[in-house]
């Protein structure tokens, strides 16, 4: 079985002058993510490994919940999941390793709704709202490579309380 947690950054600040990829989160991200690591903890989640866009918002959102949750949990930073595409989503899974049975990667919209709509059997959301988690199950899977559309069962969807 396969597992794969899909996380949408956390709320950042448009900054004048700043580039796209250094934007940090804003109040309210920095209130979301430790928040979601909450909840996320109250339910025993721990991924094997997360990955993150290399875009300095999603990365803090990563450290925050990781370190909320697991500390030494290994994080690994992904310049492919930063204006990602689906075809770049589906073969960065494709390759992982086959050790890791349930994966997290934090990434932007609207490529990571693209993602969770397209592996789970069912339509979930028009779009991900920022520090929304969707855990996908893969009940069938024992390989990376057999992740394919349509085939996943959504059993974690959490946004921030507003």
């Amino acid at each position: 079985m396969k597992q794969i947690t899909f996380i949408r950054h956390a709320k950042s600040n448009h900054v004048m002058g700043l580039r796209d990829h250094d934007r940090p989160l804003n109040e309210r991200g920095l209130t979301d993510a430790p928040l979601m690591a909450e909840r996320l903890k109250t339910e025993q989640f721990s991924p094997d490994i997360m990955y993150s866009s290399t875009a300095l918002r999603a990365l803090n959102t990563a450290q925050l919940i990781r370190d909320g949750i697991k500390p030494d949990t290994p994080l690994i930073e992904d310049a492919l999941l930063y204006h990602a595409f689906i075809h770049d989503y589906t073969r960065f899974i494709h390759e992982l390793d086959d050790a890791n049975s349930h994966i997290a990667i934090v990434g932007h919209n609207p490529t990571i709704t693209m993602m969770v709509n397209l592996l789970s059997k069912e339509n979930v959301t028009d779009s991900m709202p920022t520090c929304c988690v969707v855990t996908i199950t893969f009940a069938e899977a024992d390989s990376w490579q057999l992740i394919s559309p349509h085939t996943g069962i959504v059993n974690r969807f959490m946004v921030p309380v507003e």
